[in-house]
C-alpha cells in the first residue's frame, strides 16, 4: 500500500504523541498500570516488542491481577516467536478468569506455533462448545496433525461463513495437496489469491 511522506510523517506524529502523553502521565503518577498498558500498547502495532514487554512487565510488577496485561504480554511474545512464554502468559490470564476466551484462543494458536497440535486441539474444542463459528484455527491444528479431510470440513464451513477469505482458501489448497489433490488444491490456491474472482472461474 502507498503512503505519502505527509501520512506517514503525521503517523509517526501521532504515536509521538501518544506515547509523550503516557510518559506524562506517568511522571505524575508512576504505578499507573492504565497508561503503561496503553503505551505497551502503541510500542506493539510500531512492532517494537521489546518496548511493549517492557511496559507490560511493568504494570505487571504493580499489579499481579491484570487480566488484560497478562493477555497483552502473551500476544506480544507470540508475535516474536516465543511461544512457550507466551503460553505462561495466557496461562497467567486463565487463572485469573477460566472462561477469558481471548487467552484460550492465543494460547491454542501459540501452542500450534510450536508444534503441540493435539494440546492446541483441545484449547479449540473448549472454545468450540461455546462458540461454534470460532474454527479457523481447529482446520489449521488438523492439518498440522495430518487430518486433512477433517480440516477440509472445518476450512469449507469458514468459506461458507466469507467466501473471500484469502487465508482460508490457502490453507485448504495446503490441506488438499497433502491429500494429492493437486488440480482442487491449484483451484483453491488461485482463488486465495483472486479472492474476488470467485464465481466467475
Amino acid at each position: 500500500m502507498y503512503f505519502s511522506k505527509r501520512h506517514i510523517s503525521h503517523k509517526n506524529r501521532t504515536v509521538d504523541e501518544a506515547i509523550a502523553r503516557y510518559d506524562n502521565i506517568l511522571e505524575m503518577d508512576y504505578n499507573n498500570t492504565i497508561a503503561l498498558e496503553h503505551k505497551g500498547q502503541v510500542y506493539h502495532s510500531l512492532e517494537r516488542y521489546k518496548n511493549a514487554i517492557s511496559c507490560q512487565d511493568q504494570a505487571l510488577a504493580i499489579n499481579q491481577n491484570l487480566i488484560a496485561v497478562w493477555f497483552n504480554k502473551g500476544y506480544t511474545l507470540r508475535k516474536s516467536g516465543r511461544f512457550l512464554d507466551a503460553i505462561t502468559c495466557f496461562d497467567r490470564a486463565l487463572a485469573l478468569d477460566p472462561e477469558y476466551t481471548p487467552a484460550l484462543a492465543n494460547k491454542g494458536y501459540a501452542l500450534n506455533g510450536f508444534w503441540r497440535y493435539k494440546e492446541a486441539l483441545a484449547c479449540f474444542d473448549k472454545i468450540l462448545a461455546e462458540s461454534p463459528n470460532n474454527i479457523r484455527a481447529k482446520g489449521i491444528a488438523l492439518r498440522e496433525l495430518g487430518k486433512n479431510n477433517d480440516a477440509l470440513n472445518y476450512f469449507d464451513r469458514l468459506i461458507e461463513f466469507n467466501s473471500i477469505n484469502s487465508f482460508v482458501w490457502q490453507n485448504k489448497a495446503l490441506a488438499l495437496t497433502n491429500l494429492g489433490r493437486n488440480k482442487e488444491a491449484d483451484a483453491a490456491l488461485q482463488r486465495g489469491n483472486f479472492p474476488q474472482t470467485i464465481g466467475k472461474i
